[in-house]
């Protein structure tokens, strides 16, 4: 029996060398210019689908809580729709461990929303609906939010907005 608990403690002992071995390699690897593009395009693959893409550039501050993004193009199959460029976030990114998503402050300096998105041609999963964290940003900063004519009527309407987030997850 002292045999057994000693294998499974090495055992304990090794995949938590091991989670602290890939964490630190990825925190070393998102580090570099390198590592933050590839961390980019991983991110917008895994967002992507046949109907829509999602591209984002230019990731800064992932670990540090001061999150910066040079911008984020929204596209379905008709082409681009949104386009957020230099993103802000201030943030925890501790506290999702204990299910929750809190900020500081989300700012984009420029909001260009051509368009409203084309309805997906792929069957909806029919997932819950819920969120699966709850949310709380304290401060949105949103200077120059323009809509496209198709929104507007006519011409470019040029908007900005203040405000704040709280959601909760549903039972």
């Amino acid at each position: 029996m002292k045999i057994f608990w000693r294998i499974l403690r090495i055992i304990i002992y090794t995949l938590l060398v091991l989670l602290v071995v890939a964490i630190g390699a990825l925190v070393v690897l998102t580090g570099t210019e390198g590592g933050r593009q590839n961390l980019a395009g991983l991110i917008s693959k895994m967002a992507s689908s046949e109907d829509r893409k999602i591209t984002v550039a230019g990731i800064e501050g992932i670990w540090s809580g001061a999150l910066r993004v040079d911008h984020v193009v929204l596209e379905d199959r008709a082409g681009p729709w949104m386009v957020a460029r230099n993103v802000a976030l201030d943030w925890s990114p501790t506290a999702l461990l204990s299910r929750n998503f809190n900020a500081d402050r989300f700012a984009a300096e420029r909001i260009e929303l051509a368009r409203l998105p084309q309805p997906s041609q792929q069957p909806s999963q029919g997932g819950s609906s819920s969120l699966p964290v709850s949310i709380d940003v304290r401060q949105i900063d949103l200077p120059e939010i323009a809509l496209g004519q198709e929104l507007a009527g006519s011409g470019i309407a040029e908007l900005a907005a203040k405000g704040s987030l709280r959601a909760d997850p549903s039972p």
